[in-house]
């Protein structure tokens, strides 16, 4: 085909093109009379490896994949290769079969030139051979620096925004930026779309994570759901969640993450197709003016740069005041927790905390149901209070919970108990809360097992002292797991409230032995179970007992201490978010 026959974009990708830099004016002319134009569909291959180098070709528009070969044929993605990018030039050039399977990822427009006369144009501008060359070069570097990269490469994420929630794109990527330490970028909505997919990949050896802006539509999400790590939909209304369903058709197997904002995209998602692989990873209510309030928007940003915050709270009887100075202390830094979990005495912190509150309040709800009557009930004979006990700690966990359920709480809860008739462990996550912690709360030797639907279900200090593993399964991207077990006792307490300890009062039997030697025994499965966690927090503390709930200010302080130890390095894995700044800084996007 002549010169003439090419389109405008066609002139400009192969004049742009690197494989005929450096060309003067005749001798562009003379490739672009030889060059005839093609498209591939979505899917197409363009060449496979191990077929004759018969065509080389320049891409005009889209995007194609060039994959590793392997003995079935096309393998990983090596490269994106867009407009201007040749494709079987080197393989034409020495006649060998094609050394890769070469795919359109999208609707790929090309223009094409047979072996014989590429090779006849080169021989006759030997500066086609040495662009050739460089190509390949250059390839071969981004190929190596790829897989030096590959541990620390970060996450290209498309955000797909419904009409009614784009307002929000640009508070969202300023949020994001301020929820992760490490660099968060937004790629050019200036570019072509082929043109952002490949330099979102670039973008991601920097970066730890990419946002790519993105259509609420059929052809853009389906690609999407191919080309980048993860896809997450924002729907504000009816007819916005509607084709959010539809789209979870788009790509079998692939997922597509939606956040529904509003009773009326809640309510269209009930009728999604059955066969639509849509995960609604959570639901927000609609504010008046702008659709997010700032908390709402604040866990979003943590979900796309996944820095969404859990806390795992171990085993440990009095010692437990040392996780609402670990609270403080979060809270103090700006710190939202996301998820929560606990064992023994750290899942009845756990599910305060869950419920919606602070600190402090936590501090008073504690106090007020492990007071100096309820402590002495408790353990009122040498193995417990027996049925007295019991009805003590069911009463007590009542009202500290106000009746509430697992689905009351305003953060996903885990209570871990042990299941004496499974021997496993017993995570919780349904069922009244009170009923919950009577299980986790059943201390060996001292409160009977708490029997239900044929299991007997403990206290998890035999299995699971610190349930960190249960924190992650239930979304948390980062854990602070809080470990009240150590092999190391102080001389003296540290700096805190100018407390002087009770006289210690005599050993009240061979329980204290038996519940001893339990957490001598558990000390290294408490380590091992908290290690599991991003940041591990061990406060220390001098010699005390499980049952000394009279030193909380102690155990509190000790608490503190050792989570503003460890702050920095939750600060270098995720920072909380400013909504005044969010709102101050957002750039337009």
């Amino acid at each position: 085909m002549g010169r003439a026959g090419l389109s405008g974009s066609g002139q400009m990708a192969i004049a742009g093109s690197p494989l005929l830099t450096g060309l003067g004016v005749p001798e562009l002319a003379a490739v672009m009379e030889r060059m005839r134009p093609c498209h591939f569909d979505a899917g197409q291959q363009l060449c496979a490896a191990g077929d004759p180098s018969d065509t080389v070709w320049v891409i005009t528009g889209g995007l194609v994949h060039w994959l590793a070969p392997t003995t079935e044929g096309g393998g990983e993605v090596m490269f994106r290769m867009r407009k201007g990018e040749p494709i079987g030039a080197m393989d034409a050039v020495t006649g060998m079969p094609r050394s890769a399977t070469v795919v359109a990822s999208m609707a790929t427009s090309a223009l094409a030139i047979d072996r014989e006369t590429f090779v006849d144009l080169a021989r006759r501008y030997p500066q086609i051979l040495i662009n050739i060359v460089s190509t390949q070069r250059e390839r071969l570097l981004r190929a190596n620096a790829r897989r030096l990269a590959e541990q620390a490469r970060g996450e290209e994420i498309a955000l797909a925004p419904g009409p009614s929630l784009k307002v929000a794109l640009s508070r969202l990527v300023t949020a994001a930026r301020q929820a992760c330490p490490r660099p968060v970028t937004f790629t050019d909505r200036a570019l072509s779309f082929a043109g952002t997919l490949a330099a979102a990949e670039d973008l991601a050896g920097s970066n730890a994570t990419v946002v790519i802006p993105a259509e609420l539509e059929a052809g853009t999400i389906s690609v999407l759901l191919d080309e980048v790590d993860r896809v997450v939909a924002l729907a504000g209304t009816a007819e916005e969640a509607e084709q959010v369903g539809r789209l979870g058709t788009a790509v079998p197997g692939r997922r597509l993450e939606a956040i529904l904002v509003g009773d009326d995209a809640v309510e269209a998602s009930r009728s999604w197709p059955a066969e639509s692989n849509v995960a609604v990873v959570r639901t927000f209510r609609r504010e008046e003016g702008f659709p997010l309030a700032d908390g709402d928007l604040a866990w979003i940003a943590r979900h796309l740069t996944r820095t969404k915050l859990g806390v795992a709270l171990g085993a440990g009887g009095s010692k437990g005041y040392a996780h609402v100075g670990v609270l403080q202390v979060l809270e103090e830094a700006g710190y939202v927790v996301d998820y929560a979990g606990g064992s023994s005495i750290g899942g009845f912190v756990a599910s305060q905390l869950a419920l919606g509150r602070d600190a402090a309040t936590i501090d008073a709800r504690f106090r007020a149901a492990f007071n100096e009557d309820n402590v002495n009930a408790l353990f009122a004979t040498p193995f417990g209070g027996g049925s007295a006990g019991i009805d003590v700690l069911t009463r007590l966990l009542q009202e500290a919970t106000d009746g509430r359920s697992f689905d009351d709480t305003v953060i996903p809860l885990v209570i871990m108990a042990a299941d004496l008739s499974a021997r496993a462990p017993a995570p919780q996550r349904d069922g009244p809360l009170w009923d919950a912690l009577l299980a986790a709360l059943a201390v060996a030797g001292v409160f009977p097992p708490r029997e239900r639907d044929g299991s007997r279900l403990i206290d998890a200090l035999a299995l699971v002292p610190v349930p960190t593993a249960a924190v992650v399964e239930d979304g948390a991207d980062i854990v602070v797991s809080v470990n009240l077990m150590s092999t190391d006792v102080l001389d003296r307490w540290p700096e805190g409230p100018e407390i002087e300890p009770p006289a210690r009062k005599a050993r009240r039997g061979p329980l204290d032995t038996i519940l001893e030697a339990m957490d001598l025994s558990q000390l290294d499965t408490s380590t091992r179970h908290a290690a599991l966690a991003d940041v591990t927090v061990t406060p220390q503390f001098a010699a005390a007992d499980w049952r000394d709930f009279h030193l909380a200010d102690l155990f509190l302080a000790a608490g503190r201490a050792a989570a503003l130890e460890q702050l920095p390095s939750l600060e270098a894995l995720a920072l909380p978010v400013d909504p005044d700044a969010v709102r101050r800084e957002s750039p337009v996007v």
